[in-house]
């Protein structure tokens, strides 16, 4: 046993990105928030969360740790850069729902530049909520299941998790939003799969970054009757923009 304990201890000094591996930042305010103010839906008591004063100041406080945030692929492993991107895109989002939607407003879509105008300060860069999504989560990580838990506010989103995603679990949160929004958001009858918007708008990412070879086979992956998909037409049903509120 001493011998076994002394290999490891051995292993970490000459491993430091083993012995010192961590998260970029602390998640642990915004988890507290999230199970606050998400109810199981996903939906957000927005005003509840900007009435309070003392959580509204842990939540801007943790978005100020988002943008300060210094990434260190030696000190921060992989899991650990991905969990920091997701909770920093739905920070983002959250930020944004306050200060320019919520409450005059009934969805994102009604500000201009939303996704693709306004900047947002992430780890010292400044970049809008398309380039976080599309030019830094998507293409780094390439795997098709931050489409799960990345949450844009609106209604027909996946469902905002209860939890901040960590390097211990995001792989976990993912596989299980992954399940629970394919089997939520899609039918099969008579031959026809009808599915969210969303795996035609990304449509490359299900198979690119996966094993599948079609969306369908991507759907069947997950969904609790996969021997309907095979040779099935896949159509979309209408995204619903309206905000995620409570």
């Amino acid at each position: 046993m001493r011998l076994l304990l002394a290999s490891l201890t051995l292993l970490a000094i000459a491993t430091p990105s083993l012995a010192f591996a961590e998260d970029v930042i602390d998640h642990e305010p915004f988890d507290k928030l999230l199970s606050t103010y998400v109810d199981g839906q996903g939906r957000v008591s927005y005003g509840k969360l900007k009435g309070n004063e003392a959580d509204y100041k842990s939540f801007k406080a943790y978005v100020a740790r988002v943008e300060a945030a210094k990434i260190d692929s030696k000190q921060h492993p992989k899991k650990a850069r991905l969990a920091f991107y997701i909770n920093a895109y739905n920070a983002t989002v959250i930020q944004a729902v306050l200060a320019d939607v919520y409450p005059g407003k009934k969805s994102v879509m009604d500000v201009k530049g939303f996704f693709d105008g306004k900047k947002h300060t992430v780890a010292g860069k400044s970049m809008t909520l398309n380039e976080l999504e599309n030019d830094l989560i998507r293409p780094k990580f390439k795997d098709a299941r931050v489409h799960f838990v990345l949450v844009c506010a609106a209604k027909s989103c996946p469902k905002l998790q209860r939890k901040a995603l960590t390097q211990e679990n995001v792989y976990r949160v993912m596989n299980s939003a992954t399940r629970s929004f394919i089997n939520k958001s899609t039918s099969i009858k008579d031959g026809t799969i009808t599915t969210s918007k969303l795996f035609e708008w990304f449509k490359d990412d299900f198979t690119t970054y996966s094993k599948a070879e079609t969306v369908q086979q991507y759907l069947a992956k997950f969904h609790k009757t996969p021997e309907k998909f095979e040779g099935a037409e896949l159509t979309f049903s209408d995204y619903d923009w309206a905000l995620n509120k409570k």
